[in-house]
């Protein structure tokens, strides 16, 4: 079974209007009713230490952003404006579950505000279990959605998508002479479910197969199709680049 990745940036904001401490406990707190694996999160299998506790307090969450603070490469002090910068791995309630079906992990750097903006962009990065162990079936497009839209709601993200792993190496690019390598990857990166904002949901045009959610605030959950597929599913890839090409006008 193939394990999707849920992956959400946003931009630097400024600490003062950030509410970071209150959006992480949030999160924390709600994810375990999306599924009970969520109960936990932990530094190692073998360890079995908690990162942060579960349901998570402002207080504490302020502790984990401020123990994870970024630190400077000479000297070791504090850079707050490259954030915090932490993760864990999720077996849901003790005794655990850590089989490799059963297996997802997170890692966030929240709370970045400095510059260069174009590059320095906080993020939540989530690998998500290939069964969830509360069904013992591979998560569907249906049930990742309202888990799409919680995050949204509470990060307030810029780009946000569900993908698989194997297609990391088959993003659109062109060619860029500011980047080192001469080329970029196209943004937003498309994939399984892909968020548009606003500005970018009003100029899509989709295939017609394509399932369209249109949220309240204009924004726009894109589906290729309701079941994960492999890397060897021609079909689905074959959804995937056509939703690409439609979309290819309102990337940049």
């Amino acid at each position: 079974m193939v394990r999707p990745d849920l992956k959400l940036w946003w931009e630097p904001r400024e600490p003062s209007q950030a509410e970071d401490y209150e959006k992480l406990a949030s999160f924390v707190n709600c994810l375990p009713g999306f599924d009970p694996i969520y109960q936990s999160w932990l530094r190692s299998p073998k360890t079995k230490q908690q990162v942060l506790p579960v349901p998570l307090n402002e207080a504490e969450a302020k502790k984990i952003i401020t123990e994870n603070m970024a630190k400077y490469d000479f000297g070791g002090g504090p850079w707050p404006e490259m954030g915090s910068r932490f993760g864990a791995g999720h077996a849901g309630p003790p005794p655990y579950d850590f089989r490799k079906s059963s297996y997802a992990d997170t890692s966030c750097t929240i709370g970045a505000y400095g510059k260069p903006l174009g590059l320095l962009r906080n993020h939540i990065f989530m690998r998500l279990s290939a069964a969830r162990p509360s069904t013992g079936l591979p998560w569907r497009a249906s049930r990742l959605r309202p888990m799409m839209k919680f995050a949204r709601e509470v990060w307030n993200p810029r780009e946000m998508l569900a993908m698989f792993s194997f297609c990391m190496n088959d993003l659109p690019e062109i060619a860029d002479p500011t980047w080192a390598a001469g080329k970029r990857t196209l943004k937003p990166w498309i994939g399984w479910i892909t968020y548009l904002p606003p500005d970018l949901a009003g100029r899509a045009k989709y295939p017609a197969d394509t399932h369209v959610e249109t949220l309240e605030g204009g924004e726009a959950l894109v589906t290729l199709c309701e079941e994960p597929f492999e890397k060897t599913d021609a079909e689905g890839k074959a959804r995937l680049r056509a939703l690409e090409a439609a979309l290819r006008p309102i990337q940049s």
